[in-house]
C-alpha cells in the first residue's frame, strides 16, 4: 500500500511539474530573464506542410523552434544546457564569442579583423583596402573643411579593441594568424598626413598596458573598462581644447572603487554566454569620478557619432561638461540630451541639420571593425545636410 501511495505521489509531481512546464510556455506567469539573441535559436520562419518542406526537413525544424520558444522554463533549461555543455567539455553557446588564455573572452569579429579576415572579406587584397582609405579620407578632409565653415571643429577619435591590445591571449590558432598589416594605423598615417585632428587610443593602449594598474579590459567584456574611463574621458577634454582654444573642466579622481560588481560593459561577453553560474572573476575598479575646474569653464555644445565605444563614456560625467549633446549611435538612432530627439533617427529628424549647426564640436568615436563601413556614412549625410536649402 505504501509503495503504491509512493507511485501516486511520484505521478501526480511529475504531472504537476509538467503542466507546469506547458503553463510557464502559453502565460509566461513567472518573469525569467531573457536569452541573448546569440543563443536562443528563436527565430521562426512559418512554414506551411508541403512535400517539399517535409522532404527538406525545414518543417520539421520550424515545429522544433516553435516548440521550443512555447516550452515553459526555457530559459532556465537552457542556461543548464550551456553551463554543462562550458564547464565540462569547453564548448560556448555564442559562435560570435572565442575563450582565449586566461579565461579572456573575445568578440570573434574583433579577432577575424587582427587576423585580416575581415579586410579580405571587405576588399579582396590590402591595395584595394588603402585605396578606399584615401578616398575615406578625403571625405573627411571634405567633412572637416564644411564643419571649420560653420563654427565646428571636429575630432576623431580611434578606439583600440581587445584583441589588438591583448592578442598574447587569444588562442594559438590565432595567434599564428595576426596579419601584419593593420587598416586602423593606415588610417592613423594618413590622418596625421592631412593634419586631421584625431586621437589613437589604439596605439597608445599597446604601449601602457604593462603599466597600467588595471586591466585596459576585463576578462568578460568587449570594450574598454570601465577603469580607464577617467584617464580617457581627460584626454579628450584636453585634445578638445588643443583643437578649439576653449576651455573645459578636468578629471577629480575619487575612488577606484575595487569590487565584484561589473558594469554591463565590463560583462557583457558573459551575460551574452547565457550560463547558469557566474563565471570566476576577479575584483576590477568602477571608478568614482567627477568634473573640477567648472567655474568660467566653457560648456560647448557635442555631436558624436560612433560605435557601441562611446556607451561607456555616455554612462560617465563626461557629459556633464557640455550644455548640449547628441549621440549619433552608428549614425543612426539619437541618444539625447534633449528628450524629444532620443531614439529616434537621425535622418528623420525634421532639426537635424540645426543639430550640427548648433554644435561647437564633432567626434567621431570608431573602432577598426567600422573603419569597414566609414563613420557609417556620416561625411557624406552630413554634407548633404548642409548642402540642403
Amino acid at each position: 500500500m505504501d509503495k503504491q501511495r509512493h507511485h501516486i505521489i511520484q505521478f501526480a509531481c511529475i504531472m504537476a511539474l509538467l503542466a507546469a512546464i506547458v503553463l510557464q510556455g502559453f502565460t509566461n506567469v513567472v518573469k525569467m530573464k531573457p536569452l541573448s539573441p546569440y543563443t536562443s535559436h528563436f527565430v521562426v520562419e512559418p512554414q506551411t506542410l508541403t512535400f517539399k518542406t517535409y522532404l527538406d526537413g525545414s518543417y520539421q525544424k520550424h515545429l522544433a523552434q516553435k516548440a521550443r520558444k512555447h516550452t515553459g522554463f526555457v530559459e532556465f533549461f537552457s542556461r543548464c544546457h550551456h553551463q554543462v555543455a562550458y564547464s565540462c567539455f569547453g564548448k560556448i553557446a555564442n559562435p560570435n564569442v572565442i575563450e582565449g588564455k586566461h579565461q579572456e573572452l573575445f568578440l570573434k569579429g574583433n579577432i577575424d579583423d587582427v587576423t585580416g579576415k575581415l579586410l579580405l572579406l571587405k576588399y579582396g587584397s590590402i591595395e584595394n583596402a588603402k585605396a578606399e582609405a584615401q578616398k575615406n579620407v578625403a571625405a573627411t578632409l571634405t567633412l572637416m573643411n564644411t564643419l571649420r565653415q560653420h563654427g565646428t571643429q571636429f575630432l576623431f577619435v580611434f578606439c583600440p579593441t581587445k584583441p589588438a591590445v591583448y592578442p598574447e591571449y587569444l588562442p594559438e590558432p590565432y595567434q599564428d594568424e595576426l596579419s601584419d598589416f593593420c587598416l586602423e594605423d593606415y588610417y592613423v598615417q594618413l590622418f596625421k598626413e592631412n593634419d586631421i585632428p584625431h586621437i589613437d587610443f589604439h596605439s597608445y593602449f599597446k604601449t601602457i598596458k604593462d603599466t597600467f594598474p588595471y586591466p585596459l579590459y576585463t576578462r568578460t567584456g568587449s570594450h574598454w573598462a570601465a577603469s580607464t574611463m577617467p584617464f580617457v574621458c581627460d584626454s579628450l577634454f584636453r585634445k578638445l581644447e588643443e583643437i578649439s582654444g576653449c576651455q573645459l573642466p578636468s578629471i577629480n579622481y575619487i575612488d577606484p572603487n575595487l569590487g565584484s560588481r561589473y558594469t554591463e560593459q565590463d560583462g557583457e561577453l558573459e551575460h551574452s554566454l547565457d550560463l547558469l553560474l557566474p563565471m570566476a572573476k576577479p575584483k576590477v575598479p568602477r571608478p568614482v569620478f567627477a568634473l573640477q575646474d567648472t567655474v568660467g569653464k566653457s560648456r560647448p555644445n557635442l555631436v558624436v557619432v560612433g560605435d557601441g565605444y562611446f556607451v561607456p563614456l555616455e554612462k560617465t560625467c563626461f557629459l556633464e561638461a557640455f550644455h548640449t549633446w547628441n549621440y549619433l549611435k552608428y549614425n543612426d538612432y539619437v541618444i539625447s540630451s534633449n528628450p524629444d530627439y532620443s531614439w529616434k533617427h537621425f535622418k528623420n529628424l525634421p532639426d537635424a541639420r540645426q543639430v550640427l549647426e548648433n554644435a561647437d564640436f564633432v567626434m567621431a568615436v570608431y573602432t577598426s571593425n567600422y573603419l569597414f563601413d566609414y563613420m557609417n556614412g556620416f561625411a557624406q549625410s552630413a554634407i548633404e545636410l548642409y548642402n540642403m536649402p
